[in-house]
């Protein structure tokens, strides 16, 4: 009997020297750029979630009590973006300035209530990778990796387990936490996740509802005038725009009313932070907002009117991936990568995604 107390105690402290271990060395010692004293702790590293997929997390565990406070999963769009913007472009504890090479405090970053984890997703966005190069993917397969990092972050970082869980995200993440949440919903038996709530700003939840609003909003807002819309209401819509087809229209009625509009999709109110511009027939026609340009390393995503100069400096520092527990091997980070054919848009209507949510009594926010 007393051999087996031994043995179990051994096995204990094995187990919890290998979490240790673990934590230890995804840990961000330095962080380059910071010259303010950080009061709590950070972690970099990578969830291995199918034979070649590796999805690269940031991690930063709450300012304010890191035992008791919610945890965040957060997720940017695309599909093809990465979550890094969220960190240091966003609601971060660090914000990148402008030089590309310093960091400034952000005094209004969620982590001064919550410990918040951002996953870069799926395989091939960021400095997330497939090893063998195939970073083909679709909306099911990336909620399936998606749910495996949750369950990777929980076994590395165990003490967070039974902490209240949101998961949250921007723009096509409309596809990507609903389709996660499911996930968790329909695992809960096997693998328990205090799932307390979601969260989802300018999410893309239905195409052909987001094309309908979007004409008549930019209608309402003044940005078509009155005789350009009358006669695409008469030409096109049979006199009644409520019963017109947005989501079928020809090329000939789009260009109608769409000459000379390029302004921020985005923003209509803002302005273009840089040369990066998109006509709004693409903001509102075109399912996916990237622009492709050419590069030394090939071809990349470029955000309209969103100068991305500062996070992409900063990323590509040697001495930050190194921080960030990078391998040497992987080529630049870009903020996004157009997917083309390596991605499949399954839903077009998240519709069924969140009557199961709201069945399971999860509480949803949509902004």
């Amino acid at each position: 009997m007393q051999n087996f107390v031994v043995a179990l105690i051994l096995a204990s402290f094995f187990a919890v020297s290998f979490v240790i271990g673990a934590r230890t060395k995804d840990d961000i010692k330095q962080l380059p750029g910071v010259n303010f004293k950080l009061n709590f702790k950070h972690y970099s590293g990578y969830f291995q979630v199918s034979k070649t997929h590796f999805l690269h997390y940031w991690f930063v565990e709450s300012q304010n009590d890191p035992v008791n406070d919610p945890l965040i999963f957060w997720y940017n769009g695309g599909p093809g973006c990465s979550s890094v913007e969220g960190i240091i472009h966003e609601m971060g504890p660090y914000l990148v300035n402008p030089d590309g090479k310093t960091l400034r405090k952000n005094p209004n970053s969620w982590n001064n209530f919550a410990s918040v984890v951002y996953i870069e997703a799926p395989a091939g966005v960021g400095y997330s990778y497939s090893s063998d190069g195939n970073i083909t993917t679709s909306d099911d397969l990336t909620a399936e990796e998606n749910y495996e990092g949750l369950k990777q972050f929980f076994k590395k970082y165990p003490n967070f387990q039974n902490h209240s869980t949101f998961i949250i995200g921007e723009s096509y993440a409309g596809i990507y936490v609903p389709t996660l949440t499911t996930k968790i919903i329909e695992n809960q038996n096997d693998f328990p996740i205090n799932l307390s709530g979601i969260a989802i700003g300018n999410g893309l939840l239905n195409y052909t509802l987001n094309q309908e609003t979007q004409l008549k909003f930019l209608y309402s807002h003044g940005f078509i005038d009155e005789i350009s819309w009358e006669k695409f209401e008469k030409t096109c819509c049979n006199n009644c725009v409520d019963t017109c087809d947005l989501d079928n229209l020809s090329d000939n009625c789009i260009e109608s009313i769409m000459v000379d509009l390029s302004v921020n999709p985005y923003n209509i109110y803002g302005t273009c932070d840089s040369d990066k511009k998109a006509n709004l027939r693409e903001a509102i026609f075109n399912r996916n907002l990237l622009m492709m340009t050419k590069s030394e390393n090939g071809v990349k995503g470029l955000i309209p009117c969103f100068n991305d100069t500062d996070i992409t400096t900063y990323m590509n520092q040697k001495n930050v991936r190194k921080a960030l527990h990078i391998p040497v091997t992987l080529p630049e980070w870009n903020i996004c990568i157009p997917f083309q054919y390596e991605y499949q848009k399954q839903y077009t209507d998240m519709t069924p995604f969140f009557e199961k949510i709201y069945a399971a009594k999860v509480p949803i926010l949509e902004i």
